[in-house]
């Protein structure tokens, strides 16, 4: 194995060409800076998801982008007038994806080697470690790492692969050197600290946690890291600086998980540079502590439901009377995406003690107009995210409802006593409709 030089790797995409590439800090973006000076596409299709810059290659009129997640940068791209279109697809779904159609190229970050000569996905997993291991043995799949001294050196579990891979047996791996990606911090409004101090009563110590992306998640963190609660374990799709503050306050023990005891697992980390240098093994603090594994693991309700006391917090834009959950979309405008939430609260549904935990807040404002998030029924066209027969805990910043065991008929009542005060009568009028006309066709 020699390293190339971008020139020659770029020599690697045909005209017509179908490319994947890692999500958000798994990125290869130094190929995607050099892809977008081609112009000679014919047709080319991009797999991706949660981009973190606009890359020019994004734009042009020949290139055909898919994403497994949107983002804000897809937003934007969606707006400009992109050739982009959503796969709806949960966060194991995009690896399924990845292995099933098998795309003649398929891109990655790497970190550069240790000592026996192995580089790690880094901060990634997610989707792409195993899609990318098995490109390498395809004579067909063309397998590419941008080799980034910047990007974390993480482990995982050596049974599953350990997030690594030799450098040895990548035929095309070229360097790069760029910050990663870091998150925006997020500072949580008045709203969203309410509705973190509720989430707080449902967490006892002991617990292993999932968290979200979010201002709700990182306060929820904070408040954890401050409060006399511990022992905790995580086992987390994403981990960002919520995890961090929650380890250097020497609450996260993973003692009582059920699965990967001792440490901490996630397939994808987001966040600040101290949390990038806390999880790289070249500064001797994580251990091992933390392990990088596949999504197809970290998202698994069966492997999740293994933690007893399994606690899953989430956000949502709207929810019904039945409890139908809207995470994703506003009507049928694609706002997110699928990601893991439904596998964390189906995981923590089944697991013993588990709770999982969907956050909403009361109101939206569109256009000047203060709309209620709890609504009798959702409108036509709603995409639902998580089904009724999931959802237990919803919180607002009025309080929490728990749905487990509430028959149907008498959702719309824990419900509406976490909504607005403003709104409380409107749908209490709608709620005795609904319950007359159930009773009338029962």
């Amino acid at each position: 194995m020699a390293i190339s030089s971008l020139e020659q790797i770029l020599t690697l995409f045909q005209k017509r060409d179908f490319l994947a590439v890692a999500l958000a800090t798994g990125q290869p973006m130094g190929l995607m800076q050099a892809l977008s000076k081609r112009e000679d596409w014919e047709h080319l299709e991009i797999f991706c998801g949660l981009v973190p810059f606009p890359y020019p290659i994004l734009q042009q009129p020949k290139v055909h982008v898919t994403s497994g997640y949107y983002g804000p940068i897809e937003r934007y791209l969606n707006e400009a007038g992109a050739n982009l279109s959503y796969l709806p697809a949960n966060f194991t779904g995009f690896e399924l994806f990845a292995r099933k159609k098998k795309p003649r190229v398929i891109a990655t970050t790497v970190s550069t080697p240790d000592k026996d000569g192995f580089v790690t996905f880094g901060t990634h997993a997610g989707a792409i470690a195993v899609p990318f291991c098995e490109a390498l043995k395809n004579p067909k799949q063309v397998a590419i790492a941008e080799m980034n001294p910047r990007m974390p050196r993480v482990y995982g579990e050596p049974a599953m692969g350990d997030n690594k891979v030799l450098l040895s047996d990548i035929t095309h791996v070229f360097e790069h050197e760029t910050s990663p990606v870091e998150l925006p911090t997020m500072t949580a409004s008045s709203v969203e600290e309410q509705m973190a101090n509720h989430v707080l009563e449902l967490i006892k110590s002991g617990d292993t946690l999932q968290f979200g992306i979010g201002g709700v998640p990182d306060r929820i963190a904070t408040l954890l890291a401050q409060s006399s609660l511990g022992d905790f374990g995580i086992h987390s799709e994403l981990i960002s600086d919520g995890f961090l503050k929650l380890f250097e306050a020497g609450k996260i023990s993973n003692r009582h998980k059920g699965v990967f005891p001792g440490a901490s697992v996630f397939t994808f980390a987001f966040g600040s540079q101290a949390l990038y240098d806390f999880l790289d093994e070249r500064n001797g603090r994580n251990h091992r502590t933390a392990l990088c594994l596949p999504v197809s693991v970290v998202n698994d309700p069966s492997v999740i439901a293994k933690n007893p006391d399994m606690v899953s917090l989430n956000s949502a834009l709207t929810i019904d009377f039945a409890g139908q959950v809207c995470s994703e979309a506003i009507g049928l405008r694609q706002y997110s995406g699928v990601g893991g939430q439904l596998s964390f609260v189906e995981g923590a549904y089944q697991a013993e003690r588990g709770r999982s935990v969907i956050c909403l807040k009361s109101t939206a404002c569109v256009d000047g107009k203060l709309l209620s998030n709890i609504v009798p029924t959702l409108p036509p066209g709603s995409l639902v995210s998580t089904p009724r027969h999931f959802v237990q805990f919803v919180v607002t910043e009025y309080g929490v409802a728990d749905l487990y065991g509430v028959c149907d008929e008498n959702r719309a009542e824990k419900l509406i006593a976490i909504a607005h005060p403003s709104f409380r009568d409107e749908l209490k009028d709608e709620a005795g409709r609904q319950k007359a006309l159930y009773y009338k066709n029962k």
